[in-house]
């Protein structure tokens, strides 16, 4: 099976996965059970192994910064990206989904897809739901955190690396209204790393 294969199947669990997890969600009135060990947010129901997460789909709302300016003050280039992404999968009904290609030194450096939502503390645990089944034996540098610094909105952050899911880095984060997912080329990082830092305050 080719990467490409591989990614489109997990694609596919995705979608099923994300279907699932909506109408949980929505069945047991907005309380969503899941494995989202080291995401306690700001509901204080964490558990070493299983959490109880009470999302409310009233949070205020907010326009985050423009994440093409960002990315071209960083000196980036940046270019309509129609690459395969796992937000597009699990949040396929939002109704806005950008993402773009970032170029640095006329090199690709990576990508960015983000949606602004309600709705995105569920469509961060169903992500975490599907890509839990689907890592590798080979998955590696798995980090799951939330960050909760002064005088900063608090980001929920799932990063790894998984050969059978893409060459690329892979880093989600979830701040305020907004869900971004990064894919990062190897020996990129700190330059993306900057974009991530300045989208995400």
């Amino acid at each position: 099976m080719t990467p490409r294969s591989k990614i489109i199947v997990t694609l596919s669990l995705l979608v099923f996965l994300g279907a699932l997890g909506a109408a949980d969600f929505f069945i047991t009135n907005d309380v969503y059970v899941a494995d989202v060990t080291g995401d306690n947010g700001t509901d204080g129901s964490e558990s070493s192994a299983m959490s109880i997460v009470t999302t409310s789909l009233g949070v205020k709302k907010g326009t985050g910064p423009n994440v093409d300016e960002s990315a071209k003050n960083l000196g980036f280039t940046t270019e309509e990206s129609s690459d395969l992404t796992f937000l597009s999968q699990v949040a396929s009904e939002e109704p806005s989904i950008h993402s773009l290609t970032l170029i640095k030194d006329n090199d690709r450096a990576g990508s960015v897809t983000w949606i602004e939502s309600p709705s995105v503390k569920k469509h961060f645990v169903a992500l975490k739901e599907a890509l839990i089944g689907s890592f590798s034996s080979d998955v590696k540098d798995l980090k799951d955190t939330t960050e909760e610094l002064p005088n900063e909105p608090t980001r929920n952050i799932l990063t790894f690396l998984d050969p059978a899911l893409s060459t690329e880095r892979m880093i989600f984060v979830r701040v305020r209204e907004r869900l971004y997912e990064f894919h990062v080329v190897m020996g990129k990082e700190d330059s993306v790393q900057g974009l991530i830092e300045e989208v995400t305050k």
